[in-house]
């Protein structure tokens, strides 16, 4: 009697925790509208499985077992949540191979005292301890790396994946593997199961080490940059003022003789070229922030050699918050609106620079055309050139970490950025 109960309370528990943990390791969060789904996914399951065990029997109910609770798992995450095939299939094989501990440990009470009770309810205890170290440990970590892309699941899940087209082909279809000791058969998804758990939690932590390390030296490396080109801005527009100081003595000399020699045409002309000189040496001023000043000016003088129409619009504050950050912003994308515009006829070229404030944020745009229809993924254009394609992944990366959000479109042959930060 003991034995029946433990059997049966272990099949729906087994149900339940492939149900659960699937939907775990697909990033499905448990909130109260899921956990209603799954429960409505549990009842649908449950009643396959009985209806199939009262008509066809155990062994042909488990022979159709993937069809009855992990195909209909699959469909509704696939097609209700809107996951890739290969992140849910990853995610169901991996929770089938979570369930070999409680398996094997249950084999194993059973082979040293031959009770059919007491292995169920070792299932179930072990069952139990899995399914809380998985969703308190694992889950996260094994759903981020299923959802990264198309391609992690199919390399991180090969474990499960492989083993849950072993056990069916080798195990339960056929007789192949079929051995008098099913205690040493089972060792091995209790061996892969352990492994893979230990392999998730320890890439998973490095993976992230690495990635915060990264991340880092990237935006070190871009303040560096944006630095040495404010630096080199200053220096410039200093070694013309030096230049135009000591060429001031020239001019007025040039002057007084024009002055005793009655020209006054000459002396005119004279007075042209300096003070056009001195404008061009002059830093413009596009708005109350310095920094912003140099890069501006130093972009426009690019765009002057590209014969590129530069055209800014800008009303901001002295003070702008994190400011080397959103200077290396502005430099990215002024960056990326200068080397689209490379093919296109000079009539064509311009650029159009738009910063404001309002409500306590600033609003960034910059909007250019361009010769060839940019390729988005996930929102954000990318290049197919060698060494070209991180000016839109370092202007997303920086304007997250000031704490804003980024917008590209590209729409009638005008490419734009918008930043709110």
């Amino acid at each position: 009697m003991i034995g029946t109960i433990a059997f049966y309370l272990y099949y729906s528990m087994l149900l339940a925790f492939g149900i659960v943990l699937s939907a775990a390791f697909s990033g499905i969060h448990p909130s109260k509208k899921n956990l209603l789904i799954g429960l409505g996914l549990f009842v649908f399951c449950g009643l396959l499985q009985l209806a199939s065990f009262l008509t066809l029997g155990k062994d042909l109910t488990q022979f159709l077992y993937p069809l009855l609770t992990h195909a209909p798992i699959i469909l509704l995450i696939c097609l209700y949540y809107r996951k890739h095939f290969s992140t849910v299939f990853a995610a169901v094989t991996s929770a089938y191979l979570c369930c070999q501990p409680a398996n094997w440990m249950g084999m194993f009470v059973n082979t040293v005292f031959q009770n059919n009770a007491m292995e169920y309810i070792v299932r179930l205890l072990v069952m139990v301890v899995v399914a809380y170290v998985s969703l308190r440990y694992l889950s996260t970590s094994i759903s981020q790396i299923y959802n990264k892309d198309i391609r992690s699941p199919w390399v991180f899940g090969i474990i499960p994946m492989v083993y849950y087209l072993f056990d069916y082909c080798i195990h339960i279809y056929t007789t192949l593997w079929l051995t008098h000791n099913q205690l040493v058969l089972e060792f091995l998804p209790f061996f892969l199961c352990i492994a893979h758990m230990v392999f998730c939690i320890v890439y998973y932590q490095q993976y992230e080490l690495r990635a915060d390390a990264e991340r880092n030296e990237q935006l070190n490396r871009m303040i560096l940059d944006q630095q040495s080109r404010e630096i080199e801005t200053v220096t410039r527009n200093e070694q013309s003022i030096r230049i135009l100081r000591h060429d001031m003595r020239h001019v007025l000399n040039s002057l007084q003789l024009c002055i005793e020699a009655d020209d006054k045409e000459t002396a005119q002309k004279i007075i042209a070229g300096y003070t056009e000189n001195i404008d061009a040496a002059t830093l413009q001023r596009y708005c109350a922030n310095d920094t912003l000043n140099y890069v501006l000016s130093a972009f426009a003088a690019r765009c002057k050699s590209a014969d590129v129409d530069f055209q800014v619009n800008a009303d901001l504050a002295a003070e702008i918050p994190m400011e080397v950050m959103f200077c290396s912003i502005l430099s990215n994308a002024l960056e990326n609106a200068l080397n689209a515009q490379a093919d296109l006829p000079a009539n064509k070229r311009k650029i159009k620079v738009r910063l404001t404030s309002r409500d306590g944020k600033i609003l960034l745009s910059v909007q250019n055309p361009y010769w060839k229809q940019p390729v988005f993924v996930d929102g954000i254009p990318i290049s197919t050139r060698r060494g070209h394609g991180y000016g839109t992944q370092s202007i997303r990366f920086l304007t997250e970490r000031m704490g804003g959000n980024c917008q590209f479109v590209a729409e009638n042959n005008v490419f734009s950025v918008r930043i709110i930060i």
